[in-house]
């Protein structure tokens, strides 16, 4: 279609757009328009395949299968794809997709990288897309924790309840209780976040974390159905 060493043209690009977004239709030709990208192996190509995941089809059975095929489309197209994916994330809400794309074509170090990277980028202002940043911090591999520890203790301090929480569930799950005074200091400092409260609360009560160092503080913001024991563990009233 095109000779070698080119690539498709702006017409050709913006006419596979205009297939790969169609809500409605004959699904094939949305389908068609993916391949036919895929198979051109360029930025821009990639960058017009990522559309895909920026709209759905009313079939939401049919709307998981493409935006799947798609994922494999993108880890077939390579190293190529991974520069517009990284654009897409920096831009774009819904990041999961192209995330799991990026995951099948980097090495597990390289992806943890590209993860760190990212999550540094968006934490230096404004975010756009508070829900991309918190599935970043999902994606995180557990044992990459050494190397994200920072950064994501940083999420912490984040305004969006959802990162906050985020960061807290893979500290707790990973940081054992040398993460203990990050999460009360984030506690204590989430006087008007009560969903934030509670999940804090949630996991110092699953792992019998005290409040050592600060149990007068943490007493006096407390709320029920939570309470300290006597021995300055967290427990929770039965319903």
């Amino acid at each position: 279609m095109f000779g070698s060493g080119e690539g498709p043209s702006e017409r050709q690009l913006k006419r596979a757009l205009k297939q790969v977004i169609q809500t409605h239709g004959d699904p094939g030709i949305r389908v068609g328009a993916m391949e036919r990208l895929a198979g051109w192996k360029t930025e821009g190509a990639v960058a017009t395949l990522l559309r895909r995941f920026t709209m759905q089809v009313p079939q939401a059975s049919m709307d998981l299968e493409e935006k799947q095929y798609a994922v494999r489309l993108l880890v077939d197209m390579g190293r190529v794809a991974v520069k517009p994916i990284l654009d897409f994330i920096r831009s774009e809400g819904e990041v999961t997709f192209p995330l799991h794309a990026l995951r099948g074509i980097l090495g597990s170090e390289e992806f943890v990288s590209a993860l760190k990277n990212q999550l540094e980028r968006m934490s230096d202002g404004y975010n756009r897309w508070p829900e991309a940043k918190k599935v970043l911090i999902e994606q995180v591999p557990d044992g990459a924790f050494p190397a994200m520890k920072e950064v994501i203790e940083s999420c912490l301090r984040d305004d969006d309840d959802d990162v906050c929480i985020a960061a807290a569930d893979y500290l707790a799950r990973n940081g054992e209780e040398a993460q203990r005074e990050h999460l009360l200091l984030t506690f204590l400092e989430a006087e008007a976040r009560p969903r934030v409260r509670g999940r804090i609360l949630d996991h110092f009560l699953e792992r019998e974390w005290p409040v050592k160092g600060y149990r007068k503080r943490v007493e006096e913001a407390i709320q029920e159905p939570f309470y300290l024991t006597a021995k300055g563990t967290v427990k929770r009233r039965p319903s």
